[in-house]
Parts: C-alpha cells; structure tokens; sequence
C-alpha cells in the first residue's frame, strides 16, 4: 500500500516536471528569459475630459484683430502667422486673400485645406489653425473689482466667470452690478443689474447672463455710511438692505461708556440742494446712503 502511494506522488512529480520545462521551452522558443518575470500587461486608460476638450478649439468663430497661426504639415515653407482684418480676411501662402470671418477655426484649416487641393499644390493636404491671440471678442471689466481690464470671450462666457477670472470683487464692492450692452431698444445701450451676492450665493441671472463682444461690466463700490463720536470703531461702512440706527451703531462696535443713547443724530445731506439737516434719531429710523451718525457724550 505505501508502495502505491509514493509511486503515485513520484509519478505526480515527474508531470510537473514535464510542464515546467515545457513551458520554458516555450519562453526560449519565444526568446524570453525564463528566470524574467512575466510581462505586465496594463489597461490604457479612457480618455477623460480634459483630453477631450484639448482636441476642440475653445474659439467659437475669429473675426476682425484675431491672431491666427497656419502650419501645413510636411510644408514648412507655407506656414504662416496671420491677422484677420477689417474685412474678416487672411492673406495664406500660394492662396491669396481667403475669408474667415466668422469661421471656426477647424472651418478655416478647411478652406486652407481645399484651396491648396483644387489649385493643385498639394496633392493631400493637412492644414492646422490655431488662434494665438484673440482681439474681435472681448468684453471689459471695471470698477471694484481685483484686476479690471479687457479679457476675451472664448467660447461662451457668463458675468459670473468674468468675475471670477478679474479675480472677484474687492473689498467695498456693492451687491449689484452694472451690464451695459450695445444695440438696446432705441438702438442706444442698455443696463442690466444683475445681483452678485454680496457674501451670499450668487443670483441665478448672474451665472446663466452670456456676454456678447463688446460687453462691459461695472461693478460699483457700495454705499457707505459714517458713524463717529462715542463709538467703539468709528468709520465707514456699506449700507445694507433695511439698514436701522441701532444696526449701524452694532457695525460700528457698539456705544463707549461715556456715550449718552439720548444724544444720537443724524447728518443727511439734501440730494437737491446739497443742504445738511440734523436729525435726533431713534433706534429704529432708517439710514440712508451718505448719512453721518453722531453719538455724543452724556454731560454727567
């Protein structure tokens, strides 16, 4: 009985045997190294957005001032760097004046493309645009926010993103601001408030309002009003919605130990006549932009 049995465990050996040299002749045959470990074999993985998007020109369409670069490839001497002028045309190599207005890019590269084809220069062309420098659609920034300027309309662009890329509002900035677009309805401009925020969740209108080329945005300062006197902090601070006496004095820190509550006034300038009426305020009257709220000193 042991006899069978250790017969049968050398006969299990010698199969293993067998396969391992087998396979390594395979390897060798295949001009592996059989002591190498076995090749890896990695997923490619999909591509992602990112990769998507680099493959789509973000420009929309040039028109007038935009900076185009054409590479024909294998043609080094037809490349060149273009303006678009006046008119929405480019001069190429061998082609002459061409028009590209309103074209995408891609389009572009696609005329190019045909006409070095159909006057025989190149029998099978390939033909990239890139635009270097973007001139035709911009829109402006202004006012109180961290980098005022011109910047270029891509693709699509809302209030909310050219914010974001002048690099948000600044310190004092209001709560609304200020679109002024050409062609309103008597031909003249039109203003459009749309709300920021202030601190809070930026309106709806803000983030879907597309800007069109020559746009310009204006973000104004908020309103201030001034608190001195027997206050904690005197200074100027932004007028908010429902602002009240006891609020503004709350802004301003509170009332100092020699404060007197019955003493409290109100400068207001008239917007008319430029006149400045003194009025005894109460906890609960308004205050208005440009007001001046004195606090005065108890006499005992």
């Amino acid at each position: 009985m042991k006899v069978s049995v250790f017969r049968g465990m050398l006969g299990a050996a010698a199969l293993l045997a067998a396969l391992s040299a087998g396979a390594q002749a395979q390897s060798m045959a295949a001009g592996q190294d059989p002591a190498a470990p076995a090749a890896q074999v990695l997923p490619v993985p999909a591509p992602g957005p990112a990769d998507a998007a680099a493959s789509v020109g973000a420009i929309g369409a040039v028109g007038p001032g935009d900076t185009l670069a054409i590479s024909v490839f294998g043609q080094p001497g037809m490349d060149a760097r273009v303006t678009v002028d006046a008119e929405g045309r480019v001069t190429v190599p061998m082609l002459g004046n061409i028009d590209v207005g309103g074209l995408a890019p891609s389009a572009i590269g696609k005329r190019i493309e045909d006409g070095l084809r159909s006057q025989g220069y190149v029998r099978d062309p390939q033909v990239g645009v890139e635009v270097l420098a973007v001139r035709s659609r911009v829109v402006s920034v202004l006012g109180a926010v961290e980098r005022p300027g011109r910047y270029p309309i891509e693709s699509t662009l809302s209030v909310l993103e050219l914010l974001a890329m002048a690099g948000g509002a600044a310190d004092g900035a209001a709560d609304t601001a200020v679109l002024l677009r050409r062609g309103g309805a008597d031909g003249g401009q039109q203003r459009i408030d749309l709300y920021v925020g202030g601190g809070q969740s930026p309106s709806r209108a803000i983030q879907d309002t597309e800007l069109r080329a020559g746009d310009v945005v204006f973000l104004p300062r908020a309103a201030r009003f001034y608190v001195y006197g027997e206050v904690r902090t005197p200074g100027a601070y932004p007028v908010e919605d429902g602002l009240n006496v006891m609020r503004a004095l709350a802004l301003a820190g509170g009332l100092t130990p020699r404060a007197s509550e019955s003493r409290i006034d109100i400068k207001r300038a008239d917007p008319a006549g430029g006149e400045v009426a003194t009025l005894r305020a109460k906890p609960a009257d308004s205050v208005q932009p440009g007001d001046v709220v004195y606090v005065g000193e108890r006499i005992f």
